[in-house]
């Protein structure tokens, strides 16, 4: 039950997270701008959070983990965030936040192609579902 209530709590940051991105994007600053403000800011709470709670951990990481997380950080918070950011930009949060929760079939598509996860029923339901919800905010008026 606490990963159910954990999972809800953070899609409700994230819906926040968008209402709020749209709020200062309307205010005239440039995508860029904002990712780069939300990422100072995720950087310093998360950082000193981190070191707070668990030194001894980050201190010991290994150079694999280091890239690794090095490499999400790239691709998830920076590029990901801007492009998200822009998408709110140009086509609201109602169309873009639809939009930007398609992770779980690039996500399938990814696992599947590169780390050799098994498909089953259930996942190409799933995936078929999100298929079709793209389809009806794309072509939505």
């Amino acid at each position: 039950m606490t990963g159910i209530i954990l999972a809800i709590t953070a899609a409700c940051c994230w819906a926040w997270s968008a209402i709020l991105a749209r709020l200062g994007l309307s205010s005239g600053i440039k995508t860029s701008t904002g990712t780069f403000i939300s990422m100072l800011s995720s950087f310093l709470i998360v950082g000193l959070l981190a070191l707070a709670l668990n030194f001894d951990e980050v201190v010991s990481l290994s150079p694999a983990a280091l890239f690794w997380f090095g490499l999400i950080g790239v691709v998830n918070y920076v590029i990901g965030r801007q492009f998200n950011y822009a998408s709110i930009d140009r086509i609201g949060v109602v169309r873009a936040s639809p939009l930007f929760s398609t992770a779980p079939l690039f996500a399938m598509i990814l696992a599947v192609s590169f780390i050799g996860e098994s498909v089953n029923t259930a996942i190409v339901i799933g995936t078929l579902i999100i298929v079709a919800g793209i389809y009806l905010v794309v072509t939505s008026q």
